[in-house]
């Protein structure tokens, strides 16, 4: 058989291979084929371990490469801004209630975690009461509040002449808490507030951390969740006023940009994969499936429902024949192909 003639005869083998493969991929018949392969699969994986396969420093590798320094692609927030507002003002969402969405059961065992970070709370008590506002409110409630007692009671004008007359000129000074205080008096109570308001802050913190018992507040809590809970979430919404949900994915966006480039965020992935290696680097493929419930079942469900339609779509626009035809040309075309058909 001459070289040309050979050619010829490994074009038609080669035709016949493609449309013999292509008509076994197709429904039941493909279905049983990956059945056998998957169990081979999972027979080869009762041998192999994870380290066998890959490192752990492959891993660290491929998460530096595509979660660190790969660019995402501007379509990414975009999309999740988009989908925000579609999820959000959905009518599902409108209508449904926040205790349709997460049982109270699930918040009451939170609250209790909660409340179990007793040190946590004292420290956050004593920061927001140990801010200048707070201590600026406690001074303004002091002053209007004493100045008040002062006039309604009439202590000035019982022991200072004058002063009542002077009370009695204008009722409008009356109507206010105290701005008619006598400079003296009001100078002195000033400074009695600036001297003692320090210590009235420290004693009010002290107050809630003493009073404010576990109970008191879980109580408080589920009071306000049983509140809200069965409002809608359209309602809840309305009272946000022109709040922008999209603008919280730029946010979350921004900050991850930021995030996944500090050393921080680097020590985190590697501690994972070097934890999980050293926990399961010496387990077999097969001991890990079967700990994450993966089955040969399981695997063979997803791809009865995922490669049917795929198939069929691959199949008709030519492209499983194009793969197909290109790999099994290169044995067909083969010199040492050529030479066995030729004799």
């Amino acid at each position: 058989m001459s070289k040309k003639e050979a050619q010829q005869l490994a074009k038609q083998l080669l035709d016949h291979h493609v449309a013999m493969e292509l008509e076994f991929m197709t429904g039941e018949q493909m279905l049983e084929d990956l059945q056998e392969d998957v169990a081979l699969c999972f027979k080869a994986a009762e041998t192999l371990r994870l380290r066998d396969i890959v490192e752990a420093g492959t891993i660290n590798g491929i998460i530096h490469r595509h979660v660190v320094e790969r660019d995402i692609p501007a379509i990414i927030p975009e999309m999740a801004a988009g989908f925000t507002n579609d999820i959000v003002s959905a009518p599902f969402h409108q209508q449904a209630c926040p205790g349709d969405v997460v049982h109270r059961d699930h918040v009451e065992e939170l609250v209790d975690q909660t409340l179990l970070l007793k040190e946590q709370r004292a420290q956050l008590i004593d920061q927001l009461l140990g801010q200048p506002l707070y201590r600026d409110l406690v001074a303004n409630i002091l002053y209007e509040g004493i100045g008040k007692y002062i006039y309604e009671e009439n202590l000035i004008s019982r022991k200072i002449p004058g002063v009542s007359s002077a009370l009695r000129f204008s009722s409008k000074m009356l109507n206010k808490a105290v701005s008619g205080l006598d400079e003296v008096w009001e100078k002195s109570l000033k400074g009695y507030i600036s001297r003692n308001v320090e210590t009235m802050v420290r004693q009010s913190a002290q107050f809630l951390e003493q009073n404010l018992t576990d109970e008191e507040l879980k109580t408080s809590i589920m009071e306000a969740w049983d509140t809200f809970s069965e409002k809608t979430l359209g309602d809840l919404q309305a009272g946000l006023g022109e709040v922008e949900w999209s603008e919280f994915v730029v946010i979350g966006y921004s900050f991850w940009l930021t995030f996944r480039e500090t050393d921080h965020f680097r020590q985190c992935y590697e501690t994972v994969v070097n934890s999980l290696f050293e926990q399961y680097g010496d387990y077999t493929l097969a001991s890990l499936a079967e700990e994450l419930n993966i089955t040969q079942e399981t695997v063979m469900t997803e791809l009865a429902a995922v490669l049917p339609h795929s198939q069929a779509s691959l199949k008709e626009n030519g492209l499983m024949e194009q793969l197909l035809r290109r790999r099994l040309s290169r044995f067909y075309n083969s010199d040492s192909t050529l030479k066995i058909l030729a004799g």
